[in-house]
């Protein structure tokens, strides 16, 4: 794990200079806005090419299947299944090393895009999914929950 953080770390410092460099020069909130915002679009677009799309007249068991294998795959994250239904999978991830590296690098204030990029990318990308989440680790929970339900 602790080598997934340094290569995180090696990849967000130079993101992290142009970030507080900006910060000080036109003033913190303003760039908060400002990189939340391409946070959230630039991590919906990577969302879009690597989770499956629930296709309108495909089985949500194999949405589910597809899931489960992506979310096995994602390297900078600890998750488990807790719920695994019909018509629902539910994830459970207690390591998030977007979050931990950018509270890290001192933009705890931006950590929230990566969490928000999850809705963002269910809303436009998945139109026949409800994706539901009560618990994040950015905001101090012990973990997030990733839950995705057909929509009837």
């Amino acid at each position: 794990m602790i080598f997934k953080k340094m290569f995180l770390i090696f990849v967000f410092f130079p993101f992290a200079c142009v970030y507080h460099t900006a910060k000080y020069l036109f003033g913190e909130n303003r760039m908060n806005d400002f990189f939340y915002k391409k946070i959230v679009r630039i991590s919906t677009k990577s969302l879009s090419s690597h989770i499956p799309t629930l296709q309108k007249d495909e089985e949500f068991s194999v949405f589910s299947s597809k899931m489960k294998e992506t979310v096995s795959k994602i390297p900078f994250e600890k998750s488990e299944i807790t719920i695994d239904e019909p018509d629902m999978v539910k994830f459970k991830v207690t390591a998030c090393q977007f979050v931990e590296v950018a509270k890290l690098l001192g933009m705890s204030k931006l950590a929230k895009a990566f969490c928000d990029a999850d809705i963002v990318y269910c809303q436009k990308y998945q139109p026949n999914i409800i994706f539901e989440r009560k618990f994040t680790l950015e905001k101090g929970d012990p973990f997030c929950d990733h839950t995705y339900k057909k929509m009837n």
